[in-house]
């Protein structure tokens, strides 16, 4: 079985055509062979956008399995936090396990969240400081959330120490759209705004988890930089996300979004 992943395509942000980005990637899992596709979140800045495009792109490959997750992105309109907990759509992957056939490895997928953790200590600065920033001068200050930001982690950790307890003794491939790790992230002392910002970017006590419990892979995004697959005890990491293509913020190698679909895709063998 040949599973691929994708992260961070932003359609709408990338000005691009979505009924000609669905064709195109449906054309390619086809020609490729691949029977799963996964993509772990910021697809449309609307939950809505994001789910019709998955679901015309499932009926363009019918011999792929289509799933899809949330990222902060896809939170922002179109959907509430309640629904978003939930079984919202059919393909939607978050806080669900799909067992690939035939083999002994199963996917696990949760949109992910952040609770400061990845923040620098010598920032100085308080939960509720980076809070009031968030809601100052972050996309996510838009997105509904009766709960504080640990809160939701907190979440996140148990659905996903619950999903690998019924998974025990398979192969994980975990997928989640935040930053599970502090050895994949950047920071740029000399640049306050960013430092702020890496206290949303994910949680380093989900890789905490995710190491200690043998996960085989874990396929993430949000920080838009491309590394080298990271291997951390029996644990790898894969961060290839596809990212923004637009003249104010242009982070492709080439003008050609489907080039650069392609070469982020990470393929893995089941």
């Amino acid at each position: 079985m040949r599973l691929a992943f994708s992260v961070d395509n932003h359609v709408d942000v990338n000005r691009l055509d979505a009924a000609a980005v669905a064709a195109q990637q449906a054309a390619y899992l086809t020609e490729q062979g691949i029977d799963y596709y996964i993509n772990a979140g910021d697809t449309f800045n609307d939950f809505g956008k994001t789910r019709d495009f998955f679901h015309h792109l499932a009926a363009l490959a019918p011999h792929t399995v289509v799933r899809f997750l949330a990222g902060n992105h896809d939170l922002v309109q179109g959907i509430d936090y309640a629904t978003a907990q939930g079984p919202a759509d059919p393909l939607y992957l978050h806080e669900r396990t799909l067992a690939v056939p035939g083999t002994d490895t199963v996917i696990i997928g949760n949109n992910g969240w952040y609770d400061y953790t990845l923040a620098p200590v010598d920032l100085g600065k308080t939960p509720a400081e980076f809070a009031q920033w968030k809601r100052a001068y972050w996309i996510d200050g838009a997105i509904p959330q009766p709960v504080s930001d640990q809160a939701r982690m907190n979440r996140v950790l148990a659905t996903t120490e619950a999903a690998l307890d019924a998974s025990a003794g398979k192969r994980v491939i975990y997928v989640t759209h935040f930053v599970p790790t502090p050895l994949l992230m950047v920071y740029a002392p000399d640049h306050p705004r960013w430092q702020m910002a890496t206290a949303v970017m994910g949680s380093a006590r989900l890789g905490q988890l995710l190491e200690s419990r043998r996960v085989a892979d874990v396929v993430f995004g949000h920080l838009h930089r491309r590394d080298a697959p990271l291997t951390v005890g029996q644990t790898t990491y894969w961060h290839r996300p596809m990212g923004y293509g637009i003249a104010r913020l242009n982070e492709w190698a080439t003008p050609d979004w489907f080039t650069e679909w392609r070469r982020t895709l990470v393929v893995l063998q089941a």
